[in-house]
């Protein structure tokens, strides 16, 4: 079949922009067939293999005849057997149909009903699995009048998985002119009996020749006694050292064994079968395409419509009965052209499955044993040394000199008797440099950060730090070693620093000069014990009423440090205890500080504030998680954060004040997980 590109196939401007957006470069061979065909409106069965793009193949050209011809309702039905399918079809097609406006609706079982009603009230295409879609058809939700287009994705699965009462039932609501599409990776004989019930004079187009297995993936399988399986199943994956797979089971209760077996071997491992709820199957389905998640342990029914791009390997914990089956499964890897490779555990009882799949398929399945685990370790030490070699072609340009001196040189030493020490040496100066360049410190000009090294990864909800805040945080630490009494100060006496030293540090900051302090003016003064608070909180909270009576705030311990008598005096009140007096400054003689936070602010003598953080403990996260989260996404240090208080749906965090208005200001709005976090200064304890 000669090389198409999308371009060729007549297709409108705004599908072309879809395409192009969505990465598709040219047709695969299905979609070049398939298009032409069904852009003529006749019924079609098309049989091609799993992953090689057949959701695109009646995508583009439904969507490209429902804009050529605008109406209302629902205009397009496409069933398919699981919920994940039915979603990425809906997706697919959502895609698909951006720039011409084309709305489309999912519709499967364990979701709101309602929220799918509001949604098909406005999709011209709905995709749906069989059972959900009948009960919307029978309470009269979901009108198929003017349908133009039935679709049936994976007929054989969804006949084979017992939909075929569904099927017929909902038949009776469908009308009967209409365009009737089946894609399948295998017709036999009951998906040729159902299309000759409902589809009129069907082309059949199939895309397979003498076997239905991708040229794509190699076939391995190992040979195991059936006792024990689960070990074996970490003896080959600890040897193939797959980047990530997919684990097939037969049943759920084995799908649940596995995976919990392979957590606890200390493998990322999760699985998805039928029993779990919804919300956790869409939970794992986006850590399995976001490829956060290595092993995916499902049934063949949950892992019915799973696409995931660059999927490495395909395990089979136990050989499927039907060789069908296999084939589904296997097509997880190797798709759109990549390589993959299917692995398979075969016991006694599985043999004749074993070459039934042979005969049939004429697949080539190549036999290994399970490993020991010296050869597990040779196969390790191969591969360290492989990346040790890449490494060393990479730090010189791709590929080893060319000079004809040099080799002859290499292979002199090579044929030394201390070869093995100097090739030893050579390998410690080169990691010695390697760690050297990578240790090496940023440069630094003017007070400011040259560059910022920016993380290889960004944890979930986060994001790097930015030059401006590093910036600002290096000239406040600047600012306190220019000539500024006390050396070095720590993260709390930081907090206590004096006014007018703030106030230095802030026309640094702006760039202003700072007069030099005269002798008189540097003279020690005792040592304020309570932080002052910064802008922030004067401008964010109301002042309180003013007492009737205002005396001057005294600072008790620095005249007990001085030894001198305390001038606060202890107050009665009518109801007995002895309390002290609300002490206020009556007429500040500097620059007016905000005052001081009420009680349930953690503004106490340390110079913390206390923020509140909308993230608690049902969001799976402990204290120094949260911690490492926030420090990271406003640039501070973990231990900037001195303290965590942990509730069940939120957090008070204390900081110090001088970084509070940038912790605020970096993480408000930002997500963690799904939730937006919110902060905010805590508000007065009851």
């Amino acid at each position: 079949m000669t090389e198409l590109q999308f371009s060729d196939l007549q297709l409108s401007e705004h599908m072309l922009a879809a395409l192009d957006e969505m990465g598709y470069e040219r047709p695969t061979p299905v979609q070049q067939s398939s298009i032409p065909l069904v852009f003529t409106g006749r019924d079609l069965m098309v049989q091609s293999h799993t992953g090689s793009g057949k959701t695109a193949a009646f995508g583009i050209p439904t969507i490209e005849r429902l804009a050529s011809r605008p109406g209302q309702g629902v205009r397009v039905l496409v069933l398919a057997p699981t919920r994940e399918l039915a979603k990425q079809v809906a997706d697919e097609m959502a895609r698909l149909g951006r720039f011409h406006r084309i709305a489309t609706a999912a519709v499967y079982g364990g979701a709101s009903m309602d929220k799918q009603v509001a949604e098909m009230k406005f999709a011209a295409v709905v995709a749906g699995t069989p059972g959900r879609v009948l009960d919307h058809l029978r309470r009269g939700s979901l009108r198929l009048d003017r349908l133009e287009m039935l679709i049936l994705d994976e007929a054989d699965e969804m006949l084979s998985m017992g939909f075929a009462k569904e099927l017929d039932d909902i038949m009776q609501f469908v009308p009967e002119p209409r365009q009737t599409l089946l894609f399948s990776a295998t017709i036999p004989e009951d998906i040729r009996r159902y299309a000759r019930r409902f589809m009129k004079e069907p082309e059949f187009l199939s895309l397979i020749e003498d076997t239905a297995a991708p040229d794509d993936i190699e076939h391995h399988y190992y040979m195991v006694s059936g006792v024990g399986r689960s070990r074996d199943l970490v003896q080959v994956i600890e040897f193939e050292e797959p980047d990530s797979a997919i684990v097939f089971c037969n049943t759920r209760a084995d799908s649940e064994i596995v995976a919990t077996f392979l957590k606890r071997q200390g493998y990322d491992a999760e699985y998805l079968n039928g029993d779990l709820p919804q919300s956790e199957r869409e939970r794992i389905m986006a850590r399995t395409k976001d490829k956060s998640l290595r092993f995916l342990v499902a049934t063949d029914i949950a892992a019915r419509g799973i696409d995931i791009s660059g999927l490495s390997h395909v395990i089979n914990f136990q050989l499927p009965e039907s060789p069908e089956v296999y084939i589904h499964r296997t097509g997880r890897t190797g798709r759109a052209g990549r390589e993959g490779t299917a692995i398979s555990l075969i016991g006694p009882r599985e043999i004749g499955v074993y070459y039934y799949l042979k005969r049939i398929y004429k697949l080539a399945l190549q036999e290994r044993s399970v490993p020991t685990q010296a050869e597990i370790e040779l196969r390790r030490e191969e591969r360290r040394t492989q990346s040790l070699v890449s490494e060393i072609l990479e730090a010189v340009g791709g590929e080893a000199p060319s000079d004809p001196a040099l080799r002859a040189q290499t292979v002199r030493l090579l044929e030394r008797d201390d070869a093995v020490e100097v090739v030893g040496a050579l390998l410690a100066v080169f990691r010695q440099r390697r760690e050297v360049g990578a240790a090496e410190p940023a440069k630094r000009a003017g007070g400011v950060l040259e560059s910022v090294p920016k993380p290889a990864a960004v944890a979930p909800g986060g994001r790097p730090t930015t030059l401006e805040g590093v910036a600002q945080r290096v000239a406040i630490v600047q600012g306190e070693f220019r000539g500024l009494p006390g050396g070095r100060k720590s993260n709390r006496e930081r907090a206590r620093i004096s006014e007018e030293e703030r106030q230095a540090i802030e026309q640094r900051q702006r760039g202003e000069p700072v007069p030099v302090p005269s002798q008189d003016a540097s003279a020690e003064q005792p040592p304020r014990d309570e932080a002052p608070v910064d802008r922030m909180r004067a401008e964010r909270e109301p002042r309180r009423p003013e007492p009737q009576e205002r005396r001057p705030e005294v600072d008790d311990r620095a005249e007990e440090r001085a030894g001198l008598p305390s001038r606060r005096e202890p107050q009665r009140d009518a109801r007995g205890p002895e309390r002290r007096a609300d002490c206020r400054p009556s007429e500040p003689s500097g620059p007016v500080i905000a005052e001081r936070a009420p009680a349930g602010r953690g503004d106490g003598d340390d110079g913390l504030l206390k923020l509140y953080v909308s993230i608690g403990e049902r969001d799976n996260v402990d204290a120094d998680a949260l911690r490492d989260t926030l420090a990271d996404l406003a640039g501070l240090e973990p231990e900037d954060l001195v303290e965590i208080d942990m509730h069940g749906r939120h957090s008070y965090v204390s900081v110090h004040a001088d970084f509070a208005e940038d912790l605020i200001a970096a993480v408000n709005g930002e997500t963690f997980g799904n939730r937006k976090i919110r902060v905010e200064l805590a508000r007065d304890e009851a």
